[in-house]
């Protein structure tokens, strides 16, 4: 009989769990405000906003004016033309525009201060769409500001409120599509209509930031000053605006306090803030400035200094006039590539602005470039990314939180794949359980692993993970029971290697074959594995091939039991013919069962063998 397969062992052929890819960063920020970032920031989401086409008309109706105003207008204005200005009123109160609109003009002729004809005009080209909107904002500009009756005055401000509600997305819009191409036309061109509704605090954005943009620092400094008084749409930001580009200007003026406040001395900081000229002394952020110094005088007892209390766009500009020049020259340093040097000045200053959220960003990238300190990367990253500013923190953020994960994930997928190549050769008992403690231990590890996994990349990576390693196991496991019942197949067919040597012993190894059958059969249930996995099914044929084989060999070992028993009756003795007679009638009986019961497992030679005893003794016995 053959021995035993040398394959107990085996996995399937596994694919590499992929390690986590970390995403890439390039730092390319090097200023924060009225750049060329903030503008394109600005103007892209202003273009958003803004309509491609005019907003639904609320079509303003056109409300009388008090009979004594009109009164007191004709006696200033005279008798002549008279009837020109009450026809015009007439039509445009009738609704006949095109015809009050020339009378209108005509009468204007010769009395072009008239406020409410100026007004009515206006309101035609109001009521008949198409371009003369603007020329109708451009007639009421001057009225704005004119000391006029007060009735009048609601009426020029509302019929602007809505010529400004019409007209300035369109504005908006056309700059929009046209900044890159022609940034000097459309600057003109913005600006021109900003003059006629300085209200619109988002035009003064616009303009302030491309006067910037193109180097006027002065006239982005006036425009956006002067759109933070005049504003009544967006006033906020166009104020905030307004601080930020006249930083600037402040910082060489407050050199000396911020030098004391960086050497700790708040006190001294406040003293130098009284020796600085009157014009910067009085501004906002200064005067925020020695609100700041005076809470750190009696705050400050750690290491850095109290938050202010300010809002974030105010807390930002104290912070931005104290450490700005330091972020500037570590970007600088850091885009000559000398990530290393600024990590130390942005060390040493950033304990003293731990809210300034650009030199935040500045330092997580500074760290993630270092490849230092993951966790204080992240936390800064975070701080940056509430600045919707800072063009690049989203991305510095993501790229930070994908590197943490790599961090922790990629060792675990590391050890995974030396684990699995360490098998690679071959696998025996003792490989196999020292595989599965390696596997048991990054199982173990996997809920700290899917706590790191901050992005739907790594999450991934740790089912593929998880999965990898159950699968992996469930295979150990079920070599390891293969392997157990091949080394009881090798103990069962060990006594038998030199052949079997008599039916008693066939008997003996008939039921052991068959007991590890069942063990086989008991496994394969339990384990409920398919066709194409099952890891059982080798060693099933294996035991069963030999099964077969011992029928065989145990039948001719009957069979010739049975030619043994009759030679030796037919040796020369005295026997009793009686008992002969029986025993050779129990021999031909035993062949003739042998031959109907096991045909399949009888070779030709034994059945000839068992016809030719039975007709033998068939003779003998007549």
């Amino acid at each position: 009989m053959t021995g035993p397969s040398d394959d107990r062992h085996s996995f399937r052929d596994v694919g590499p769990v992929q390690s986590l890819r970390t995403p890439s960063f390039e730092f390319a920020e090097v200023t924060r405000h009225a750049d060329l970032a903030e503008h394109d920031r600005r103007l892209d989401e202003l273009a958003r906003r803004a309509p491609t086409a005019p907003v639904v008309d609320r079509l303003l109706e056109l409300s009388a004016v008090a009979p004594d105003t009109l009164q007191e207008m004709s006696l200033v204005i005279g008798d002549d033309g008279e009837d020109l200005l009450e026809d015009g009123r007439a039509n445009a109160h009738a609704g006949e525009y095109g015809t009050a609109l020339e009378l209108l003009t005509e009468y204007l002729h010769g009395r072009p201060g008239h406020q409410e004809a100026r007004y009515l005009r206006a309101f035609c080209m109001y009521r008949l769409d198409g371009q003369d909107r603007v020329e109708a904002l451009r007639i009421l500009r001057p009225l704005r500001d004119e000391p006029m009756e007060e009735g009048l005055r609601e009426q020029v401000r509302e019929l602007r409120r809505e010529l400004r509600r019409l007209l300035t997305p369109l504005e908006v819009g056309a700059y929009a599509r046209t900044a890159r191409s022609d940034p000097r036309g459309v600057l003109e061109r913005a600006e021109a209509f900003w003059e006629l509704a300085p209200e619109e605090g988002s035009l003064s954005c616009l303009v302030a930031l491309g006067h910037a943009r193109g180097g006027a620092l002065d006239k982005a400094l006036e425009t956006a000053t002067r759109g933070a008084a005049e504003a009544d749409v967006d006033q906020e930001q166009v104020a905030t605006l307004a601080r930020r580009l006249l930083l600037p200007y402040l910082r060489p003026a407050a050199a000396a306090a911020v030098a004391a406040f960086k050497a700790r001395n708040p006190s001294l900081a406040r003293a130098e803030l009284t020796r600085m000229e009157p014009r910067w002394r009085h501004s906002a952020v200064i005067e925020d400035f020695d609100a700041y110094l005076a809470l750190c005088v009696t705050g400050w007892a750690g290491i850095s200094p109290p938050a202010p209390r300010l809002p974030d766009d105010r807390a930002d500009d104290v912070y931005s006039l104290i450490a700005e020049a330091d972020g500037q020259s570590a970007a600088t340093l850091m885009q000559a590539g000398l990530a290393d040097t600024a990590e130390q000045v942005l060390a040493r200053v950033l304990p003293l602005v731990p809210g300034f959220r650009w030199l935040n960003f500045l330092y997580a990238a500074c760290l993630l470039r270092l490849g230092r300190d993951p966790e204080r990367a992240a936390v800064c990253a975070e701080i940056a990314a509430r600045d919707a500013t800072i063009a690049q923190a989203g991305e510095l953020l993501e790229a930070i939180r994908g590197w943490q994960e790599a961090r922790v994930i990629n060792p675990a997928v590391d050890e995974y794949v030396a684990a699995m190549k360490s098998v690679n050769a071959g696998v025996s008992p003792d490989s196999l359980a020292r595989l599965r403690t390696r596997l048991t231990v990054l199982q173990r590890g996997l809920p700290a692993l899917r706590a790191a996994a901050l992005s739907e990349q790594g999450r991934q990576v740790v089912r593929e993970l998880e999965k990898a390693i159950g699968q992996r196991l469930g295979e150990i496991g079920d070599a390891m029971a293969v392997s157990e019942l091949y080394d009881r197949y090798d103990a069962v067919m060990a006594p038998v290697q030199g052949g079997v040597t008599g039916v008693a012993a066939a008997d003996r190894l008939a039921r052991d074959l068959d007991d590890l059958a069942a063990r086989i059969r008991d496994r394969r249930r339990a384990a409920g594995k398919s066709a194409g996995q099952d890891p059982y099914a080798k060693l099933a044929e294996l035991v069963s091939a030999r099964r077969a084989e011992l029928d065989r060999v145990r039948t001719g070992l009957l069979v010739s039991d049975l030619v043994k028993r009759f030679n030796d009756l037919a040796q020369p003795r005295s026997p009793d013919p009686y008992a002969l007679r029986t025993k050779l009638s129990g021999i031909r009986e035993e062949a003739r069962g042998l031959r109907r019961n096991h045909k399949k497992t009888l070779a030709a030679r034994e059945t000839e063998l068992l016809e030719e005893l039975i007709a033998t003794i068939s003779k003998v016995l007549g």
